[in-house]
């Protein structure tokens, strides 16, 4: 363990949690930083081999065994009850842990209950149920036969979706077209999620148990434009940033997944904006998020939006760097006042035009190597900024191997263009996506 204070107390500690495995990205060390430079105590979890890594940059660093573990963490800041102020963020990974340990420890923040409330997604249906009222239910794993599946069919009508009751980033969100692919489908998605070492369980106040590998949740599907709004909650009032929509997809099997974004989306009036902000209010109010960065997927009919789900964070990927390309702002900064309260500004004014987003996902496995088409790219007047998931030497799995692996093969390189004229967007799509290929390593 090593605490120093010979930096501003700054009230109590603000807790950040190093997962194992991410360190080499730096993230900790620049939270820190931001947190030291507003005058605030940092604390931070680490895995004993990588302790030394933020002595100089943090005011605490604890050794732990097992940052994912709610018992293991609660013992280890057991003895600075009363001295935690918050989590610096709270994590897709191991908010399970995060929201266990703060019950435990009495560590409350604004939008505590909504967090709860989006990350469990049966939640976030119970409580939208007036607002936007969706059919949905959770199927528990040994309720899985033909006869359940197909009366499931009768009952929501095809095509109908089942996901896990909380993120997994899409991994085994499957549409279910027919009784015969579904209960093929289900079955499979419940045996992969068994395996899924990643996957913990939550109780809530009421008794619940919540436990992704024996639960999923079954809704109905909706149609409309799909969309995602990057917006934040500062006491209680939705700010939007950024609207996309998801413009062109590609599947494999019966998994559909996103191949170009437009953001700010040029196909949305001013009263439609108006429309959806008030409907996106009224359910942020209603859940309970507040003081932060909310990603919402939604659908829109012209008329009437449906929430596919509330993430309590910015969207992934690109996102950050979308937002500071757009209006020149940095989203760790922002994250911080909202994290202290300060007050961030209730408008933003971007620039003309919009971003095109095009995504190149592998079309085949290997050993990567590099990525060729580049140049061509680069050389586009619209060019603005690129993103690369992959290192040389990472294996890609293969397409029809486990679904916990879609995200290895999905996310390899987005390219994104400044346009001012939806005629560009076609033949940058097309051709991006004819370019820009995966190389292999020989075998």
């Amino acid at each position: 363990m090593q605490d120093s204070d010979t930096h501003n107390d700054g009230g109590g500690f603000h807790v950040d949690v190093a997962l194992p495995g991410l360190e080499r990205f730096g993230e900790v060390e620049i939270r820190c930083d931001l947190l030291r430079k507003m005058g605030l105590r940092s604390l931070v979890l680490a895995a004993p081999e990588s302790v030394e890594r933020y002595v100089d940059c943090a005011d605490v660093v604890l050794a732990c065994a097992d940052v994912y573990s709610t018992d293991v963490v609660a013992e280890l800041l057991a003895p600075y009850r009363g001295r935690l102020a918050n989590w610096v963020t709270l994590n897709d990974k191991i908010w399970h842990m995060q929201l266990g340990v703060s019950d435990r420890l009495g560590i409350s923040f604004p939008g505590k209950r909504g967090q709860l409330n989006c990350r469990i997604k049966p939640l976030l249906r119970e409580v939208l149920s007036d607002i936007m009222p969706t059919q949905a239910f959770v199927l528990g794993r040994d309720e899985v036969t033909e006869a359940r599946v197909a009366e499931i069919g009768q009952r929501l009508g095809y095509p109908f979706i089942v996901k896990p009751i909380w993120g997994t980033g899409g991994s085994y969100v499957e549409i279910i077209d027919n009784a015969e692919q579904g209960y093929d489908l289900i079955s499979t998605v419940f045996a992969e999620l068994a395996e899924d070492k990643d996957i913990h369980t939550f109780r809530t106040d009421d008794g619940r148990q919540w436990d992704p590998r024996t639960q999923l949740l079954v809704e109905a599907f909706v149609t409309g434009r799909e969309l995602s709004l990057e917006a934040f909650v500062q006491h209680g009032k939705l700010t939007g940033l950024l609207t996309q929509e998801k413009y062109f997809w590609d599947s494999d099997g019966a998994y559909r997944f996103e191949t170009a974004n437009l953001c700010p989306t040029p196909f949305l009036s001013e009263s439609e904006h108006a429309v959806i902000h008030s409907a996106m209010q009224e359910a942020v109010t209603a859940l309970g998020v507040d003081d932060t960065f909310v990603h919402i997927e939604f659908k829109w009919d012209g008329s009437r939006v449906h929430m596919i789900e509330l993430n309590p964070r910015l969207g992934g990927g690109a996102v950050p760097q979308t937002l500071d390309n757009w209006f020149g702002i940095d989203t760790r900064q922002m994250r911080f006042q909202l994290l202290v309260g300060e007050a961030l500004p209730e408008k933003f004014e971007g620039r003309e035009g919009f971003t095109l987003g095009v995504f190149v996902n592998a079309q085949e496995s290997g050993t990567f190597q590099e990525l060729e088409g580049l140049s061509w790219v680069h050389a586009q007047p619209e060019f603005s900024f690129e993103q690369k998931y992959l290192q040389e030497g990472q294996h890609i799995p293969p397409r029809d191997g486990s679904k916990a692996n879609r995200v290895h093969w999905l996310y390899c390189y987005d390219a994104f263009y400044d346009c001012h004229d939806v005629d560009q967007i076609d033949r940058l799509y097309a051709e991006t996506r004819k370019r820009v290929q995966l190389k292999f390593a020989e075998v």
